[in-house]
């Protein structure tokens, strides 16, 4: 199985999947006319992307059997293309919850200790 990661993706998580005997072929600078073109040369049976736009052309420019979406939603891939075509298309939700609870652990601790007023007094020299 050939794989095609066009977003930047951790050296770990494509060492797994060479672990596993899949094919990486690792292009995190990769976008519009030059994603369907490295489809088109490389023939991947997976795409994966984070926030790189695949649309229809990219999805027709070879045998892309799956892409995924490493992150939530779809909103980057053309479903509907990818449907006429044949091809799956999968998410990661819930991937960065940890990051989204420390996030908002910190926001909520920023807003009691009145952080956000007391930093831009400081920086005025209040």
């Amino acid at each position: 199985m050939k794989t095609l990661i066009a977003d930047r993706f951790s050296e770990s998580a494509r060492a797994r999947l060479s672990e596993a005997d899949i094919g990486v072929d690792y292009r995190p600078d990769l976008t519009g006319d030059d994603l369907a073109e490295a489809v088109a040369t490389t023939d991947p049976d997976v795409l994966v992307v984070r926030s790189t736009r695949v649309n229809a052309e990219t999805l027709a420019a070879g045998g892309i059997r799956l892409v995924i979406r490493a992150g939530a939603g779809f909103n980057t891939i053309d479903v509907d293309a990818a449907t006429g075509l044949g091809i799956r298309v999968s998410n990661c939700p819930g991937g960065n919850a940890h990051a989204v609870a420390e996030l908002a652990f910190g926001l909520i601790l920023a807003l009691d200790r009145h952080i956000p007023d007391s930093a831009l007094d400081l920086r005025q020299g209040r």
